[in-house]
């Protein structure tokens, strides 16, 4: 059997197996071996089957939708970076700064969007928005060394990735709630270990900080895409 995590494909009205072995570039006997427990002569509305496709590659439209959630989620620590140095360094960039940082919730619920339609994705912006200006209010208390406003912001802004998985996972059978609650919590305390050297101006561990970010936001878009593509197989092949 093919070591690839497969496709669940939902039964709808009017599908049968050689349909879906046409359209997923299967056999009707290789279904039925996958699912053993199938009648392949009373599939039911509702009912999950397992695919595997024998043509499982990486098609041009993946490729385009992996570059355009690198981008916005690059986008997403590279200015929040820049605002975490405009506050730290009392730059007077933060006004503009913190204007453009506040774009990218927009920019990655739009990429949801398309998929998910807008009541989803307008969840996902505020979700995110939310994340960001915790974010800031916690850089702020930090950098002034308010440690109860800080330990209440930080309680808070888990409580925000709590919800923020919560959302996720409802929308895609492929984002199991507990991994991403751990790529996001993976994603806070990186942030935060950014921030603080950042703070106590340890430059080179604040770039190395910020390397680990950028490797672990990179692995979470991966993921993001893995299950658009596997929730929606038939747009990408």
């Amino acid at each position: 059997m093919n070591d690839l995590n497969p496709i669940v494909h939902i039964i709808k009205p009017g599908d049968t197996l050689y349909n879906l072995a046409n359209q997923y570039g299967t056999t009707v006997q290789e279904l039925i071996n996958t699912n053993l427990a199938l009648d392949p002569y009373n599939l039911r509305v509702g009912q999950k089957i397992y695919i595997y496709p024998n043509n499982y590659c990486i098609s041009r439209a993946q490729v385009e939708l992996l570059k355009t959630m690198n981008l916005v989620w690059e986008q997403h620590i590279m200015w929040t970076r820049m605002l975490l140095i405009s506050i730290a360094e009392n730059l007077k960039d933060l006004e503009a700064t913190q204007a453009r940082l506040l774009e990218n919730p927009k920019d990655i619920a739009n990429v949801f969007r398309k998929y998910y339609g807008n009541d989803v994705a307008n969840t996902i912006q505020r979700l995110l928005t939310e994340h960001l200006v915790i974010g800031k209010d916690l850089i702020v208390a930090l950098k002034n060394k308010n440690q109860r406003l800080a330990t209440e912001l930080n309680a808070k802004w888990y409580r925000n990735v709590d919800e923020m998985a919560e959302a996720f996972s409802s929308i895609n059978p492929f984002y199991p709630k507990e991994e991403i609650r751990k790529m996001l919590y993976d994603h806070l305390k990186l942030t935060t270990e950014e921030v603080n050297a950042r703070l106590r101006q340890d430059y080179r561990a604040d770039i190395q900080a910020y390397d680990n970010v950028q490797r672990e936001i990179l692995k979470m878009s991966q993921f993001f895409v893995d299950g658009i593509v596997r929730q929606f197989y038939y747009l990408f092949y």
